[in-house]
């Protein structure tokens, strides 16, 4: 699902700077509001069937509290939060500003673009057989955020535009082992008739961060200068990971007394 998204997001944005170069900046909207209502036209032929032994039953108000308040799912929650708000200020945000600022042109956007979004789609589909395994999701975690955070910070020190694509490559390789396995870590701990409203629950809560991050950033900038930006997604990066170590932390100590309550 992750990988489809990440598609979708590569075809779109890939093409931008072609669109931008050939008809102007008014385009890419024209564009998009076609294919919206393309999405709309589609949608009516979707057919849902309605199996009619199971009786469909809407959610309790306690039944909403026990979920939200599951640790797993607000750990990785919080931890969306920033991995959003890293994605939306950089790539989805301030990238594009950032490179034409420094002399590129309209359609270099797009050799950006696929820099970011191939092997962001690619650690979409290698994650879960190929860093899982070998690190643990917790510890694969904290080696994604690490490397966003310093391919982030770099990124405004960097005028050359064939190592601006690497580091933009890595950063996207980075980024696209978050966003999958937090979403399985999100409803891993619930209840299987209960994981669409956890699954609700956690993409409400890391809206904050495709809101809240550009905005901060937005702010920075004015205030600052571009490159403000770019450090404030990197220390959200810095955050999470440190965030992950105080959990484990928190999680060995309370193993270690726990064997000698035992003890």
């Amino acid at each position: 699902m992750s990988f489809a998204v990440v598609l979708a997001q590569l075809m779109g944005m890939s093409i931008s700077g072609y669109i931008v170069d050939k008809w102007g900046w008014h385009a890419p909207f024209w564009i998009g509001g076609i294919l919206g209502m393309i999405g709309v036209i589609l949608s009516l032929f979707i057919y849902e069937p309605k199996d009619k032994d199971i009786k469909q039953v809407s959610i309790q108000m306690k039944d909403l509290i026990l979920v939200m308040r599951e640790p797993l799912l607000l750990r990785a929650s919080l931890l969306s939060i920033l991995a959003h708000s890293i994605i939306f200020t950089t790539m989805f945000g301030f990238i594009p500003m950032y490179v034409l600022q420094i002399g590129f042109q309209e359609n270099d956007l797009s050799m950006i673009v696929f820099s970011f979004m191939i092997p962001h789609a690619l650690a979409t589909l290698f994650m879960e057989k190929l860093f899982v395994p070998v690190f643990g999701k917790w510890k694969s975690l904290m080696l994604a955020f690490l490397c966003s955070a310093v391919f982030t910070l770099v990124t405004p020190i960097i005028k050359d535009k064939e190592l601006l694509c690497i580091i933009q490559a890595f950063n996207g390789f980075s980024l696209g082992l978050l966003f999958p396995l937090l979403l399985g870590m999100a409803i891993e701990s619930i209840d299987d008739r209960k994981r669409a409203t956890a699954m609700g629950i956690y993409q409400a809560i890391y809206a904050i961060g495709m809101f809240g991050g550009p905005y901060i950033a937005g702010k920075l900038n004015s205030a600052i200068g571009i490159q403000a930006s770019f450090y404030f997604a990197g220390i959200l990066g810095i955050a999470a990971m440190m965030l992950i170590l105080a959990w484990n932390r928190k999680k060995h100590v309370s193993i270690r007394y726990s064997d000698y309550r035992k003890n």
